[in-house]
């Protein structure tokens, strides 16, 4: 059977269709293998810190607001309605002045995303939702709670779910890598909602991909961060106020600091901070960096980039199934195949450094990053799984041999 070539590269194709499928199941969850966290970590940081190779965002295109330390106290209630204390929010007179501000001219800024968790009430919340509902091109941010069900603001506001799935390392730490731009069977999420808003278009949802301004997309992509805390707290590249410095402004200024600038207003400073490739960063900052990599389309796909995905799929395939790959055929030439480290090259080894080389390329073409060193496991397995079988027929078709050959000398 393996010296018919067109069969085995038949079978090698039908199992890269069969290994495609599990790909693009394993990219849809959460969970990463440590080992390719530090993989796209070092391509990440190699590819645009070290190289530059980047493409930034105008420095004129956003306008970051912190409101941390914009602070109000509320009452506090336990689930019978009772007062039991008191508990800081950010201020709603703050919000409300800055939202009743823009109002006065709707169509200077491009929008205005406020990500604030408005879930404990307050006196001045009736004026506040007066204000957001007034306001042009806004979306405020809510969660899902404890049940995995969405938990609302006390006000009434226009809404987009801004939770980021994290991935727990160990018992202390947690990550943010992946990002979901429907998140259960159809809660949209802020940056999704917020292209769909500006450009004015809605995704277009498929049997196995969404489509979204023309291009078929992945729902669930590793995040890349062309804005980063380097930048907005270091390099300075954009503008960054605290909320208390852009209220007392006076109106014709804060109008020239928001002209067509896309308003991010959020915790940058204190709690809402999360663990990403490039260290801790604010979730606002994130939730901008999803909604840029979703505008630039780095979650989009390609035939190419399948083509590229069943053509090395098949290769390894081939490899797994024929144990004669050019490469260990190249090593058998030169080592003794006995050797205990060119047996360890071509075994595991060789999986790892073969899928590390495929993200990689993945990564620099169709700037995708492939979590596929699981597969070197999968694949190592089932080389050694038909390597036991190949010799078992052996031994099996060795020993039938001995059996005739003592029949034919009793005979």
């Amino acid at each position: 059977m393996q010296k018919n070539k067109p069969l085995m590269w038949g079978i090698s194709s039908i199992h890269a269709l069969i290994m495609m499928v599990g790909l693009m199941f394993y990219m849809s969850i959460v969970y990463v293998m440590p080992d390719e966290i530090m993989l796209i970590e070092l391509l990440s940081v190699t590819r645009n810190a070290l190289f530059k190779a980047e493409i930034k965002p105008k420095s004129d295109r956003f306008l970051f607001v912190n409101c941390s330390w914009e602070k109000d106290l509320t009452a506090k209630v336990d689930t019978n309605g009772f007062v039991i204390g008191n508990v800081d929010i950010t201020n709603r007179k703050s919000i409300t002045k800055f939202v009743n501000t823009l109002n006065q001219d709707p169509d200077n800024h491009e929008y205005l995303l406020v990500d604030i968790r408005f879930y404990d009430k307050s006196d001045d919340d009736s004026l506040m939702e007066a204000a957001f509902a007034n306001s042009k091109n806004t979306i405020v941010s809510y969660h899902k709670g404890a049940d995995n069900a969405p938990k609302y603001p006390v006000v009434k506001v226009p809404l987009g779910l801004s939770d980021l799935q994290v991935q727990e390392l160990n018992h202390e730490e947690t990550v943010t890598l992946k990002y979901h731009l429907i998140q259960g069977d159809s809660l949209k999420s802020t940056p999704l909602i917020m292209a769909e808003n500006i450009y004015g278009e809605k995704i277009e949802k498929g049997f196995l991909f969404n489509k979204f301004r023309g291009n078929y997309m992945l729902n669930s992509y590793i995040l890349d961060y062309p804005i980063r805390t380097y930048d907005l707290f270091v390099k300075n590249t954009y503008p960054y106020l605290q909320m208390h410095e852009l209220i007392t402004m006076p109106p014709f200024l804060i109008k020239k600091f928001t002209k067509d600038k896309i308003i991010v207003l959020g915790d940058f400073e204190d709690r809402d901070i999360h663990k990403t490739i490039y260290g801790f960063m604010p979730g606002p900052l994130i939730l901008t960096n999803a909604f840029i990599t979703l505008e630039r389309g780095y979650n989009k796909i390609t035939w190419g980039f399948f083509l590229f995905i069943f053509i090395c799929f098949t290769y390894i395939s081939h490899k797994a199934l024929t144990f004669r790959d050019p490469v260990t055929v190249f090593i058998n030439k030169f080592f003794d195949s006995d050797h205990f480290i060119v047996e360890l090259i071509q075994d595991s080894v060789f999986y790892l450094v073969y899928f590390g080389v495929m993200s990689i390329v993945s990564y620099l073409t169709f700037n995708i990053h492939l979590t596929v060193l699981i597969l070197s496991f999968y694949m190592y397995a089932l080389e050694q799984g038909l390597l036991f079988y190949k010799g078992w027929l052996e031994d099996k078709e060795k020993e039938e041999l001995e059996k005739e050959a003592k029949e034919e000398n009793i005979a």
